[in-house]
C-alpha cells in the first residue's frame, strides 16, 4: 500500500475536501497512456456532441490494504438532480480493457487513492466507478469535459487523474464550495502524473472547453476519473 507521506494534502483533504498531488509513475504507464487511443463514442450526449470517448468499469477497494477487484459489469447511471444534462437513464458503456484492468498504472491510481481514504476514513471497502475520458476538439467543435457545468458527483470522493494532452488548450478544473460556489482551486493539468482528490459531497467542480492550438486540426485532452462510494455493512 502506498503511503500517504504529505501531511499537508491529507490535511487539505480533511478540512477543505481537496488535495492535489503527484503519483509516480508506473513502469507500464507508456501502455496505459496508448488503451486511450482505443476508446468508444459516448452515444449518450444530450447535447448532441461527439467530441466525448470513453469507457466504463467498476471496482471494489480495501481501504487499507489499496487491492481492488474487477466488479461485474453493469450500466453507469446518475439521476437528474445530479446530472441535469444525461442524468435519469441507464448509460452502457464499454468495459476497461484487460490491459487496463491488470496495469501497474491502475493498480498505483487505486493505492495512492486508498491511502488518501483510509487517511481521512479508515476502515472501509469502496466501490469505484471509474472512467477512461478522452475529450476531443476540431476546428467544428469544442471539446466540454464538463458538458453540464459546475456540478457535483452525488458520491464520497473522486479521483482525477490526468493522463496526457495534445494539441488542445483549455480544459481548466475548478473546485467550489456547496454552500456558496465559491472557487477554490483552479489548475490546468499537463503533467501525466498530475492527481487530485477531492470529497465531492463537500464541494462542485467544472472543467472549462477545450480548444485547439494554432495550427492544430485536432487535439484531446485524457483522463481517469475513478468515483469512490464507501460500501456500508
Amino acid at each position: 500500500m502506498t503511503n500517504v507521506s504529505d501531511a499537508q494534502n491529507v490535511a487539505s483533504l480533511r478540512t477543505k475536501g481537496y488535495a492535489h498531488s503527484k503519483l509516480d509513475l508506473a513502469s507500464d504507464w507508456e501502455l496505459f497512456a496508448e488503451s486511450w487511443d482505443n476508446l468508444r463514442p459516448d452515444t449518450y450526449m444530450a447535447d448532441g456532441g461527439e467530441y466525448r470517448v470513453r469507457r466504463y468499469s467498476e471496482f471494489s477497494v480495501n481501504g487499507t490494504t489499496g487491492a481492488a477487484n474487477l466488479l461485474p459489469h453493469v450500466a453507469y447511471r446518475q439521476e437528474r438532480d445530479v446530472n441535469h444534462l444525461n442524468g435519469g437513464i441507464d448509460r452502457l458503456y464499454e468495459p476497461f480493457e484487460s490491459r487496463v484492468v491488470d496495469s501497474d498504472a491502475l493498480a498505483r491510481a487505486f493505492a495512492t487513492s486508498a491511502a488518501y481514504l483510509e487517511a481521512v476514513r479508515p476502515g472501509r471497502t469502496w466501490k469505484a466507478q471509474c472512467f477512461q475520458n478522452r475529450i476531443m476538439s476540431t476546428p467544428n467543435e469544442i471539446g466540454h469535459p464538463a458538458p453540464e457545468g459546475v456540478h457535483r458527483d452525488g458520491v464520497d470522493f473522486v479521483l482525477t487523474l490526468f493522463v496526457d494532452r495534445v494539441g488542445a488548450q483549455g480544459g481548466v478544473s475548478s473546485v467550489y464550495t456547496l454552500r456558496t460556489r465559491a472557487c477554490w482551486q483552479k489548475r490546468s493539468w499537463r503533467s501525466p502524473e498530475n492527481t487530485s482528490s477531492s470529497t465531492i459531497r463537500k464541494l462542485m467542480h467544472g472543467v472549462t472547453g477545450l480548444s485547439l492550438e494554432e495550427g492544430q486540426e485536432i487535439g484531446h485532452r485524457d483522463v481517469l476519473i475513478a468515483m469512490f462510494t464507501v460500501v456500508e455493512d
